[in-house]
């Protein structure tokens, strides 16, 4: 075997990982970043429910905010939305109409998906007090029949641009 060959077959095991690029160990951002709270539109699951892209609406009425989410139930039994506290503060269930009643929550059934405040009938807001400033990540629980509490950070938007319109009552 050349010089060169064998020179090259000992380096180039060396020189793999600094030539990687994005490998810096596993606190590595690519692999911390998952569990990191980064902006808008926060997941999560708790039993068979998911939540998906929860975030916070300022709406224009002062004093109040919504709660655009949604919920999918994967497993094979309904579930209910029974429970919510946005920032420590209770929320209330609202309706567009007199459609459903939500006094006692929301039902989610198997394989559905319910969505909250944004292109939807259905409400969790807080109506009066809420403080919060725009921006900033608030405390979020949602309390399931079966599935439990969850509890997560959400972020707080402006009822600006995409989330125009958005309002916390029907």
């Amino acid at each position: 075997m050349k010089r060169t060959h064998l020179a090259a077959a000992l380096l180039l095991p060396a020189a793999v990982l600094p030539l990687t690029g994005c490998f810096n160990g596993p606190d590595a951002t690519t692999t911390t970043q998952a569990a990191m709270n980064s902006g808008n539109g926060v997941q999560a699951k708790q039993g068979d429910i998911r939540i998906e892209n929860a975030t916070v609406v300022l709406t224009d009425e002062p004093g109040t905010a919504t709660l655009v989410v949604r919920l999918i139930n994967v497993g094979l039994e309904p579930d209910r939305l029974t429970y919510a506290t946005i920032n420590g503060q209770q929320a209330d269930f609202l309706v567009a109409d007199d459609s459903m009643d939500v006094a006692s929550g929301v039902e989610v059934t198997p394989g559905q998906s319910v969505g909250f405040g944004y292109d939807s009938d259905l409400y969790i807001s807080v109506l009066e007090g809420f403080d919060a400033e725009v921006s900033t990540y608030v405390p979020l629980e949602l309390g399931f029949a079966t599935a439990g509490l969850a509890s997560m950070s959400v972020l707080t938007v402006p009822a600006t641009g995409y989330y125009e319109g958005i309002t916390a009552r029907p």
